[in-house]
């Protein structure tokens, strides 16, 4: 979590000795954790549900965005949602990114779920992990258009269990990994 800036520190201070103090202590905070949870930093998001019966191999998961600003550094992510009967510590996905201009691009992303003990990597409640995952950092696009990718795992378990939703966003680039 980033500290709060030393003048938001002094307002907590002076809000707490008056009238109000804590109530309004909280509504300050309320509206900083708001307002700073809110920030557009998503420039394209976007989760498809995965059937119950388990991710077929052949069944790709769909993402379609429009690129205006080929200047504009961006970081790529995929979420990954699983419960704790998925039977692996990892997952393997193939992207197939089709561009404006008909071209086709293949890549193969690998994704660490849990650690060498076996404990999941991502947060969650329940039975439920949540994991988002950067497989691309600072990447611009080249030509602006209509962008495409399809997903598919490529485990050699199919149908795939345990995997509930999987998402794909974009985010501004950042320039500092604390941003």
């Amino acid at each position: 979590m980033t500290p709060l800036p030393p003048r938001t520190q002094g307002i907590l201070r002076q809000a707490v000795g008056r009238p109000w103090g804590w109530l309004g202590m909280l509504g300050i905070l309320l509206t900083v954790g708001l307002v700073s949870g809110c920030r557009p930093d998503a420039i394209f998001a976007g989760s498809e549900a995965i059937p119950e019966t388990g991710w077929e191999a052949d069944a790709p998961v769909a993402f379609e965005w429009t690129v205006q600003d080929t200047t504009l550094r961006q970081d790529f992510f995929l979420d990954i949602r699983h419960d704790q009967s998925y039977p692996f510590s990892n997952i393997y996905f193939f992207l197939d990114v089709n561009f404006p201009n008909g071209k086709r691009l293949r890549d193969t992303v690998a994704c660490d779920l849990a650690d060498e003990q076996g404990r999941w990597l991502g947060t969650g409640f329940g039975n439920m992990v949540d994991q988002r995952v950067r497989f691309r950092s600072g990447t611009a696009f080249p030509i602006p258009g209509n962008y495409r990718m399809e997903v598919r795992h490529a485990m050699r378990l199919n149908p795939l269990p345990g995997v509930h939703d999987v998402g794909f966003r974009l985010e501004r680039a950042r320039l500092n990994p604390g941003e």
